[in-house]
């Protein structure tokens, strides 16, 4: 066979072994008569490995779900000393240039080799080798995950793990087994999930998948194209960055007729798994990205439609949307396996998570009591059309994970919001003082999202007409006030960009979102009753509702807090000129910063801190055999619901958000450049003071000085806890310390001298002295190995999303 045949043959294949075959057993003996063996055609050709999961785990903090995608990696076949070698290449660190350049490249980075297997026989088809080995081989990195993730250490077995039917297809070769890891069988997650902790089962996929020739034309990455970029280090080229834009390849069926139909449109499959009416709502929301692609100049070129009973969705040549189950809370996900050379999208694989429908139900329901109300068939229809809208936006929004698109947190600010954001329900208390879900979820497609189509996937007739094009589309969408800010910017202690909120209603002043959420909020805990869950239900769930109701703000909250420290800024290029595009990181105005802080500081009040008494009047402890889950608020009192607990949640709101240490660093440098921004001292003052001390009017309720020493505490904890942490520079640290001795002294003075009768309040007075006394001791006794003062441990705020 020539070399052009060889290369227009796939590049591997699986044959079967006659059963008299060398090396096959003897007839009678264990095992089968024939072998499933892998020929590999043509070695140290490029192809992509990646291991997916069609059995999974069930559980949401250990992300090994059922239709989860491994990373895709570069691989190659071998030939060394009559063995096949699997070698994983550096994907990352590549080369350019003449061979020597490329050869150089190649070698200068660790290459792994993951598997290596005799080759049986060769002829002029190719060599054959037994895959069996490597199918049993861990190649989804379950055994690292689950050291990761506490569980222990597990290695597969091989006397309870043993390859499945293999097969061959449009994408490359399958390679399925089931995979037995063995571990301690002491990990929490693992033993809520599985019916023997020490042995975790799951179905692994190895994809052998071919690149694709002749490559797609890359088109350049740009920060500011809503993109998720790939690309390598090109140490051929002075060690540049070379970024790609990921997409799927879409050809016009006849050129010269653009725009027009495609030659193989982009079709996402739908399990059948997922029951209706969610079925129809995932692909009705699946399908929004069609009228994206028409405007782009594609007909026919994108659908979503369930897929046909039957359907092997393990099939990498298939896009498909997973129905998985797990334990507990988790997230849904758009994934989408890419050529490294070119960003083409080969297949896309997305998750979502069924337990969506429940989150969703519990929060509608606790918003609108609807059980035994007299119009309960009309409040359900409501809990039942917002979780439709829900899920027809999660659908868009991880099928846009799945076509190339980040998140945009910024769509707020936009006219219409964008799929790729994270939607909180729009809420608002109705005339008769219900809450009013009607216009919970947005439908469609934003501004954003055919911005982003266009981008990705805009056909251009040459290189230069692209540029230019892709440059006029980004001026557009600045003009048009449609910033980008994706996860790095809107997630975690490092973000600090103003408008990065996430989980907040559209187009809302953060401030008024926050007014609105907290009438939601009073609204639904003054109307809450039984009704909050389905009749049938133990009526210790309330405990779960009532925690949905007094967290009901939080995001809301982080919105306006994030404006405290905060800073703007815009992705962009150094030669970029683009009209309105923010310059630097220049700091939030201080006025918003001091209305922020202020905003926040003023929800340390007990009316905010302690639940409705209609809560409070209604709950009950789980009933036997049935536990508390991490959805409830915890308690330490016992059997029952710990009011005390909910003031320590709260409250950790509030200060979790304004005393993490990259924000006070942000802080401590923005006032020291213009004191009019809060200080570091300021926020601590302002947060204990409204915590310890409030406005100094009468207490409203007996308890309300207890609430008031809890949330002080908790905040106490949290200003510990950074200096303990270790991110906070020296000076930030001192004046940290010095605002908590001055909280202890403004403690002191206010519960007056010993021996003083304490006002109306003597039993208070003594229990502000003896705090700050207890305050003091805590800065006063330090580690010895650290210097810095012990911490007590902070609350636990239940999760809140995803939503």
């Amino acid at each position: 066979m020539s070399q052009q045949q060889a290369a227009s043959l796939p590049l591997f294949d699986l044959v079967t072994d006659p059963p008299d075959a060398p090396g096959n057993p003897a007839p009678g003996a264990s095992g089968t008569s024939g072998r499933t063996l892998l020929l590999v055609r043509r070695f140290d050709v490029p192809f992509l490995l990646t291991a997916a999961l069609s059995a999974g785990a069930g559980s949401s903090e250990l992300t090994l779900d059922r239709g989860k995608s491994g990373k895709g990696r570069l691989a190659a076949f071998r030939r060394l000393s009559g063995r096949a070698v699997l070698v994983l290449r550096d994907k990352h660190h590549l080369a350019t240039g003449d061979p020597a350049a490329v050869r150089a490249g190649a070698d200068s980075f660790a290459h792994s080799v993951v598997w290596s297997a005799p080759v049986l026989r060769e002829d002029a088809d190719g060599a054959l080798v037994d895959p069996a080995g490597l199918a049993l081989t861990d190649l989804h990195g379950i055994a690292d995950l689950l050291r990761e993730r506490g569980q222990g250490e597990h290695t597969v077995d091989p006397d309870a793990s043993y390859p499945l039917p293999a097969s061959s297809g449009a994408l490359g070769v399958r390679l399925p087994a089931l995979l037995t890891l063995r571990g301690p069988g002491t990990g929490a997650a693992l033993r809520r999930v599985t019916p023997a902790p020490a042995a975790l089962t799951v179905v692994q996929q190895v994809h052998l998948v071919p690149l694709p020739e002749p490559p797609l034309p890359p088109r350049a990455y740009h920060p500011a194209s809503g993109g998720y970029g790939i690309g390598h280090d090109d140490h051929g080229a002075d060690g540049a960055r070379v970024m790609y834009q990921p997409r799927f390849r879409l050809e016009h069926a006849d050129p010269d007729a653009a725009p027009g139909p495609v030659r193989r449109p982009i079709v996402f499959l739908v399990d059948p798994a997922v029951p209706e009416p969610w079925r129809s709502a995932v692909v009705e929301g699946g399908n929004w990205w069609r009228a994206a692609f028409e405007a782009a100049g594609f007909q026919d070129a994108y659908r979503v439609e369930v897929a046909p009973e039957g359907t092997d969705l393990d099939e990498p040549a298939l896009n498909t949307v997973w129905w998985v189950h797990r334990d507990g809370r988790g997230w849904s996900h758009g994934q989408a396996l890419t050529d490294p050379r070119t960003g083409e999208i080969l297949h896309g694989r997305v998750r979502l998570g069924s337990q969506r429908v429940a989150q969703v139900t519990a929060l509608a329901e606790a918003l609108l009591a609807p059980y035994g109300h007299p119009d309960e068939a009309a409040r359900l229809a409501v809990v039942r059309e917002t979780v439709l809208a829900r899920m027809r936006l999660l659908a868009a929004h991880e099928i846009g994970h799945a076509l190339g698109f980040l998140h945009n947190f910024a769509s707020t600010g936009h006219p219409s919001p964008s799929v790729m954001d994270y939607p909180h329900p729009e809420v608002t208390v109705g005339p008769d003082g219900t809450p009013d879900l009607s216009r919970a979820y947005p439908s469609g497609l934003g501004p954003w999202d055919r911005f982003l189509v266009a981008h990705a996937y805009g056909s251009f007739a040459t290189p230069a007409e692209e540029s230019a094009g892709l440059a006029r589309l980004r001026r557009e969408a600045a003009d048009a006030g449609l910033l980008h800010l994706a996860d790095e910017d809107a997630r975690g202690p490092g973000a600090a960009h103003a408008d990065a909120a996430v989980w907040v209603p559209h187009a809302h002043d953060p401030f008024e979102a926050l007014e609105q959420a907290l009438a939601v909020r009073r609204a639904a805990q003054a109307a809450f009753t039984r009704g909050v869950i389905p009749p049938d239900r133990q009526s210790g769930e309330l405990e779960a509702r009532a925690a949905l109701l007094h967290l009901y703000h939080r995001h809301h909250l982080a919105a306006v807090t994030r404006l405290v420290g905060g800073v703007r800024y815009a992705y962009a290029q150094a030669g970029d000129a683009v009209p309105g595009t923010v310059r630097g990181t220049p700091p939030v105005a201080p006025d918003d910063q001091w209305r922020a802080l202020r905003t926040a500081a003023a929800l340390l009040r007990p009316g905010d801190l302690v639940p409705h008494p209609a809560v409070l009047a209604v709950l009950t402890p789980p009933g036997i055999r049935y536990a508390r889950s991490p959805e409830y608020l915890d308690t330490r009192a016992g059997r029952v619901f710990d009011p005390l607990s909910a003031v320590e949640s709260a409250t950790a709101l509030v200060a979790e958000a304004l005393l993490e240490p990259a924000l006070l660093n942000r802080l401590a440098w923005q006032h020291a450049d213009d004191p009019r921004v809060p200080g570091v001292t300021d926020v601590l003052a302002c947060l204990l003071d409204a915590a310890w001390h409030g406005d100094g009017a009468e207490p409203a309720a007996p308890s309300d000085p207890l609430v008031r020493e809890t949330a002080g505490w908790v905040v106490v904890r949290h200003a510990l806890a950074a200096l303990r942490g270790g991110e906070l520079h020296h000076p930030v640290r001192d004046e940290v310390g010095a605002a908590l001795r001055a909280a202890a002294g403004r403690l002191d003075a206010s519960g007056g001298r010993d021996g003083d009768g304490g006002g109306a309040d003597p039993v208070g007075a003594a229990r502000r002295r003896e705090s700050a006394r207890t305050l003091t001791a805590l800065l006063d006794d330090r580690s010895a190995r650290t210097g810095l003062p012990h911490a007590d441990p902070l609350p636990r705020v239940p999760p809140g999303a995803p939503l």
